[in-house]
């Protein structure tokens, strides 16, 4: 996992390219005006998610992990908190999404040290198959929140 701001001096310089290009294309789209969109910008090898929701208590939302695709997820507009802790094998599976959306949901996991990471405009979180994330946590109340996850498929990586 890679916890980062868009504006940090030499932000990205040192990851692979397809990492570069998530973090241009987040830097460079302006999301004012864009509903809940999917676009592709390399094929299925680079997909851009325009997510426009309410958080919601994190009790009522579910760990994910992905096997496909790293995930750079993005913060535009508003705050929420993303949990996160690694996947060491000792999670419940709830739901096997894999075929159709390249997502794993698990049980809660009290033994998983779970690290809740503060997403404010301009922040942006990068997870790998072995990174378990919560997104979409409210902070102390619901909040409209725009961000954009990119996905990049782990074999270009």
């Amino acid at each position: 996992m890679i916890f980062g701001h868009i504006d940090a001096k030499e932000t990205g310089s040192a990851y692979a390219l397809p990492i570069q290009e998530a973090i241009r294309y987040c830097r460079e789209t302006d999301v004012s005006g864009i509903g809940e969109s999917k676009f592709l910008l390399n094929g299925d090898a680079m997909i851009a998610l325009i997510c426009d929701r309410v958080t919601e208590a994190k009790e009522k939302k579910l760990p994910e992990v992905h096997r496909r695709y790293a995930e750079l997820q993005f913060m535009a507009e508003g705050s929420e908190l993303i949990g996160y802790y690694p996947d060491l094998g000792d999670n419940e599976l709830l739901q096997d999404c894999l075929e159709e959306k390249d997502t794993l949901y698990y049980q809660e996991n009290p033994k998983s040290g779970e690290v809740m990471l503060q997403m404010t405009p301009g922040t942006y979180a990068i997870f790998f198959p072995e990174d378990v994330h919560r997104p979409f946590c409210q902070i102390d109340k619901p909040e409209r929140v725009k961000k954009i996850v990119v996905k990049i498929a782990i074999d270009s990586l």
